[in-house]
């Protein structure tokens, strides 16, 4: 079965093809133009560079968050689309999952930490014994200096990773081990590897995935705090 994985959690996108012998390519693009532009045109260029027809995709793995709004609705709505037209199974994997692991023979304490723009991140705290991840720290938003006050209390080691992570580098690299810009993005070949890996363990999405999101959107939030505008604070949808 050949699967698409799609990341568009970031200000990076990137899309992966995945067979029954693990990866077959990937490409990324990062920063420069939106999202919606890019997506596409990547999954018709690994196509054609692996001689892959749409219509051989059998499954759709899509990073569902949390992220910056715009680009998690373009990953998503793709992936929905192609497996709608397609009639095959979409599954959603969380960004800080796709960033840790990589990292999952590192043993030690990882955290995954997205930037999330307006001074604040998204993050996770984990632990490996160097074969597997056990999430230690749900996912959730915060200053960079809560995250920094959190891992400073470590009993073990900590390597920091994400854009998040690198962003605020300063406040992190006296408690954490900071990961280099090579890997401030979550992989879209990661992203299709853990989809693969859900598929193959017996999940069978019912309906399409649904974004993570930790707070509302920034337009919502704007919205809020015009003078004198009140009313109910709704999640974003």
């Amino acid at each position: 079965m050949t699967l698409l994985g799609i990341d568009t959690a970031t200000s990076s996108a990137g899309v992966a093809l995945w067979g029954d012998d693990g990866p077959m390519a990937s490409a990324r693009v990062v920063g420069g133009r939106k999202h919606a532009e890019v997506v596409m045109p990547l999954v018709q260029e690994l196509c054609e560079r692996t001689g892959t027809a749409v219509g051989d995709i059998g499954a759709v793995a899509v990073d569902i968050g949390p992220g910056l709004f715009t680009g998690l609705r373009v990953g998503l709505a793709t992936a929905t689309a192609i497996g709608l037209a397609r009639n095959v199974p979409v599954v959603g994997v969380s960004s800080l999952d796709v960033l840790a692991n990589p990292h999952r023979r590192r043993a030690g304490r990882l955290a995954t930490v997205v930037d999330a723009r307006r001074g604040e991140v998204y993050w996770a705290l984990y632990e490996t014994d160097g074969r597997e991840l056990h999430q230690l720290q749900a996912p959730a938003v915060a200053p960079p200096e809560a995250v920094a006050a959190s891992l400073a209390g470590s009993p073990a080691p900590v390597l920091a990773v994400g854009d998040g992570a690198w962003r605020y580098r300063e406040l992190m690299s006296p408690v954490a081990e900071v990961a280099g810009p090579g890997e401030m993005w979550p992989s879209a070949e990661v992203v299709a590897e853990l989809g693969a890996a859900r598929l193959a363990g017996g999940v069978v999405p019912d309906r399409p995935p649904r974004p993570l999101y930790l707070r509302q959107a920034d337009v919502r939030i704007g919205w809020d705090q015009v003078d004198g505008r009140v009313g109910e604070v709704r999640a974003a949808p």
